[in-house]
């Protein structure tokens, strides 16, 4: 405890004068008595009880004195010196993704956060806090919020969303909420580097929360299957990014009786990949494999998806690589290799994949362009990025390396860039446009390639039954019609849980946790599943750390907190006692 004005120490005089007046002061009062017949009952009742008759007598001179002391430590502005978060404005952004499920001494990490962030609520003493999460589109939750009650009530509901952090984006959309005051930014989550942090600001102080354990994850990083009429065949990749070998067992499920289809032992080397495959399996309306294994993250290991009949088949232009034919194969997806003039006679209900640019506007079949016969390639070096597409949900386009791309198509979506220059685009129809040949990158040397080519035939074939893959809480505008005109779609997951409703044309937007799901309306029922995005089966060892100027980068301050008021409370309640006091005396007189 402190006092601000010690100047008005000299204040403690007047208090000093009252008592000396009350020292000097006539100690009796004369009066006329008529009677002693009640003298001697007078008298022993002030006898028995005489420090309450005192204080009754002189309550007024108590009340007077405490009230001058008050007044006079009031006078002195005393108040208590308290830690609290440094910075004028405090800003939260909690990372939602999936990888703060991973486990560290049988806590998650999500929940080693929230124990901290309840911890340093408590040192907010007043500060206005704006809580956000991350994710595709970020969340605030709190902003400019004092009170603390509501501040601990939403951080008990935080929950994890599944879907990655988009760190980027999100750290640029913290800085536009910024106000040129001295600001903390938190950043609870498990890796960061401090060169992704913009630094530039010097009134923002970054303290990141990170994950210093070191965590054992191995997870099944890729899953795809295709049906046909010789059964179903599986692919699948198992990574071990610990650094010692692993041993458990890969099992895959039917979704439609839920039996066991493959159980098989495995042996992962550290910091390895293990490729499984499995042909001539029974046909089934879905698939589900799980990895028995000891490890800290659990969700990875554990990945589902539906299949359906095709009705389309797969015709691919003679003039094409032929590893483009072997990937197909590899999927167990028949294919059928034309020359490059018969792609005219390709009925409407077959896929087409070639390089011919024409067949994008003459053929009525959806087409699948790999590079292009029109135009000249031009050199680039650069990484891939990626949208959020159901395409790439099975496909990990981060380590391909690409070496000359074709121009792009003006009018059609980029989903895929090399160093922000269109890679692979989609038309308003639906085709699919690679601008590389397959001798310019490395991709078929890559599992992820015929897991794509799988994709986009699926994406490709017709199937009123099936929606497609999304990534958790993926938000898309679907063609749907219900039953009824102003019907509402339900959401319902494999095991019949109800999920949430979406209105008829509404977007609809996908479930947060990985898995399958039935969209229901009336008798109508479609199916889709939700998958982990690839980013997400991957956890790297992260630290905690302070960086910035503002402060002088310190993450606590000391905080005067007055107790001006309170003082002032009390002494206007002692007035009103006083003032009932002399009341009461009044009415006696």
């Amino acid at each position: 405890m402190g006092f601000g004005q010690l100047a008005f120490l000299w204040t403690v005089i007047i208090p000093v004068i009252v008592l000396l007046y009350y020292f000097f002061r006539k100690k009796y009062k004369e009066k006329t008595i008529s009677s002693t017949m009640f003298w001697e009952t007078v008298m022993k009742e002030t006898k028995v009880s005489p420090y309450l008759q005192y204080l009754q007598r002189n309550a007024l001179f108590y009340l007077q004195m405490l009230a001058l002391i008050l007044l006079v430590f009031a006078l002195l502005q005393p108040f208590f010196k308290t830690k609290a978060i440094a910075g004028e404005h405090i800003i939260w952004v909690v990372d939602t993704s999936a990888t703060m499920l991973a486990t560290v001494n049988g806590e998650t990490v999500f929940d080693r956060h929230k124990s901290e962030m309840m911890s340093l609520s408590e040192q907010l003493v007043g500060k206005p806090l704006t809580m956000m999460t991350t994710g595709e589109e970020p969340t605030i939750l709190l902003r400019d919020e004092t009170n603390l009650s509501f501040i601990q009530s939403t951080i008990e509901n935080l929950t994890v969303k599944y879907e990655h952090e988009q760190l980027p984006k999100m750290l640029d959309f913290t800085e536009s909420l910024l106000k040129g005051k001295e600001t903390a930014i938190y950043l609870f989550t498990d890796h960061v580097e401090r060169s992704e942090l913009p630094l530039e600001n010097e009134a923002i102080t970054w303290s990141v929360k990170g994950t210093p354990d070191d965590i054992e994850n191995v997870s099944i990083l890729r899953f795809g299957a295709t049906q046909s009429d010789k059964g179903v065949a599986v692919l699948a990749q198992l990574s071990n990014d610990t650094t010692t070998e692993k041993r458990g067992d890969f099992e895959i499920r039917s979704m439609t009786d839920d039996k066991v289809l493959i159980k098989e032992s495995v042996v992962i080397t550290a910091q390895d990949t293990l490729e499984l495959s499995f042909k001539d399996l029974p046909s089934t309306s879905g698939l589900q494999a799980s990895l028995q294994i000891e490890d800290d993250y659990a969700v990875d290991n554990e990945s589902t998806i539906l299949l359906q009949q095709q009705s389309s088949q797969t015709f691919v232009d003679g003039s094409l690589h032929q590893l483009v034919t072997a990937a197909f194969q590899a999927m167990d997806i028949p294919v059928s290799s034309v020359p490059t003039e018969q792609l005219v006679d390709v009925t409407d209900d077959a896929i087409i994949v070639t390089n011919q640019t024409s067949q994008l506007t003459t053929s009525d079949s959806p087409v699948l362009l790999i590079g292009r016969n029109d135009e000249s390639a031009k050199e680039i070096i650069g990484e891939i990025t990626t949208e959020r597409d159901d395409v790439f949900a099975y496909a990990d386009m981060k380590d391909i390396f690409v070496s000359s791309i074709y121009p792009p198509f003006a009018d059609y979506e980029t989903i895929a860039r090399v160093n922000d220059e269109p890679f692979i685009q989609r038309s308003e129809r639906g085709d699919l446009i690679i601008l590389a040949d397959i001798q310019m990158t490395d991709w078929p040397l890559h599992p992820s390639f015929p897991l794509f080519l799988w994709s986009a035939r699926e994406q490709m074939s017709t199937n009123s039954d099936y929606i497609g893959t999304f990534s958790p809480n993926e938000r898309k505008s679907l063609s749907l019609v219900a039953e009824e005109e102003t019907g509402d779609w339900e959401i319902f997951s494999n095991s019949a849980e109800f999920i949430t409703t979406f209105q008829n044309g509404g977007q609809f937007t996908a479930p947060s946790q990985p898995g399958l799901y039935v969209l229901k309306s009336g008798q109508t029922e479609k199916q889709f599943s939700v998958a982990l995005e690839q980013q997400e089966k991957q956890i790297e060892k992260g630290t905690s750390f302070t960086i910035g100027t503002s402060s002088k980068g310190s993450v606590q301050e000391t905080v005067e907190t007055s107790l001006v008021p309170w003082f002032l409370l009390l002494i206007v309640l002692l007035l009103l006692i006083e003032w009932e006091v002399q009341r009461r005396r009044g009415i006696a007189n």
